[in-house]
């Protein structure tokens, strides 16, 4: 299981700040797999990436989920507690890069989404995000032979297509199974590991440099130095120098 140090959540998080959601989330995957390249991440199935972003989340921040959601009727804000392995899918052989669908008619080849297709939905609403990744991931559509856009295809083999992406990338949308306490309305709320694990990294983040500055005003210290010791030890040099 990959864990991230203190210095490389500190440059995943400078490398991915001036960026959407997509692009942070290949920050911190490309500081966690410095090996691998960045075109590789990025070309992952979404599911595949979520998952790698799971472990490094488990291995830098520990098992334990713990999060706020509103709820839809009555903004009640719910909490939402459970472990990881709570929500991670039983790893598959990995999906092919093409996949194929027949239905009425039609036969319709196409790939998973990745990192980039999700890059280039910003400002887009439902109806056309899902329009517009349908047209990035479709390689081929014919009907008896003769080929047909994807404008063309009848909603019955669009949602076989969609049906098909999410059975072959099931990590790729998890679904919270959630109730109010207030107004005891029950929905599932699709959790994103990206945005959430961004949302720690920042928040680590922001207590981390504030901490590196009370240390090095108090003892000279570099940010290098400073990172390189334990929570424990950072946590009792910063008591003392508050003292």
């Amino acid at each position: 299981m990959r864990s991230l140090t203190a210095p490389e959540l500190l440059g995943a998080w400078e490398a991915g700040h001036p960026h959407a959601g997509p692009g942070r989330v290949l920050a911190l995957l490309c500081a966690a797999f410095p090996d691998t390249q960045p075109e590789e991440l990025a070309r992952l199935p979404v599911g595949t990436r979520d998952a790698l972003l799971l472990a490094v989340r488990e291995g830098t921040f520990g098992p334990r989920v713990v999060g706020l959601v509103p709820c839809p009727s009555c903004g009640e804000r719910v909490e939402l507690a459970f472990e990881v392995g709570d929500i991670r899918v039983t790893p598959e052989p990995p999906p092919p890069r093409a996949l194929e669908v027949v239905r009425a008619g039609y036969a319709v080849r196409f790939r998973l989404p990745d990192s980039r297709d999700l890059a280039s939905l910003p400002g887009l609403d439902a109806d056309r995000a899902r329009q517009w990744l349908l047209g990035r991931c479709v390689l081929e559509a014919n009907r008896e032979g003769a080929a047909v856009s994807v404008a063309e295809l009848p909603g019955e083999v669009v949602l076989a297509v969609a049906e098909a992406m999410e059975l072959a990338d099931p990590q790729a949308r998890v679904e919270l199974a959630t109730a109010c306490p207030a107004c005891r309305r029950a929905w599932q709320p699709v959790f994103d590991i990206g945005e959430f694990f961004w949302r720690e990294v920042e928040a680590w983040a922001q207590r981390t440099l504030h901490e590196v500055h009370v240390l090095a005003r108090a003892y000279g210290w570099s940010e290098e130095r400073i990172l390189a010791m334990s929570p424990w030890k950072r946590q009792c040099y910063l008591e003392m120098a508050a003292g």
